[in-house]
């Protein structure tokens, strides 16, 4: 049974970090660019954005007995099959997995205009993805 604490409480943490990622948003490009720490900051706060994202998604997955997923990857449209969010969240979210994976695992240098235009245009799909679990919720039996 999905523990409506734990999914709460990773929603609240998200809200958090996307708290800190909109008051980044506010930086100018020039500023930005040039400031190592802002760069870092974005970084870390955006991996555990994401990180909320998938800890939330695996959880609810495990309600449904759903966790032979093999990526992160997978998370969002084992998610949109199950009702949980909607079907035009996926790809968005699942591209927000690759950015996660480059932060995590440093793949490539990151991209730091990339990174940029994520927070400057994406924020929006953590909002629908957090309304759409607490749609969930309270569709879900208690």
């Amino acid at each position: 049974m999905v523990s409506r604490e734990i999914v709460e409480r990773l929603l609240e943490e998200l809200a958090g970090r996307l708290n800190k990622l909109h008051q980044l948003r506010e930086v100018p490009w020039p500023e930005f660019q040039a400031d190592w720490k802002l760069v870092c900051a974005t970084e870390r706060v955006l991996q555990t954005a994401i990180q909320a994202v998938l800890d939330v998604g695996a959880h609810i997955l495990a309600e449904f007995e759903d966790n032979q997923w093999e990526e992160y990857r997978d998370i969002p449209e084992r998610l949109a099959r199950h009702g949980v969010i909607p079907k035009e969240l996926v790809p968005p979210l699942q591209g927000m997995v690759g950015m996660r994976n480059v932060l995590v695992h440093q793949y490539v240098e990151v991209d730091t205009k990339r990174l940029y235009q994520l927070v400057q245009q994406r924020l929006g799909d953590f909002d629908l993805f957090m309304q759409a679990v607490l749609s969930w919720l309270g569709r879900a039996p208690a």
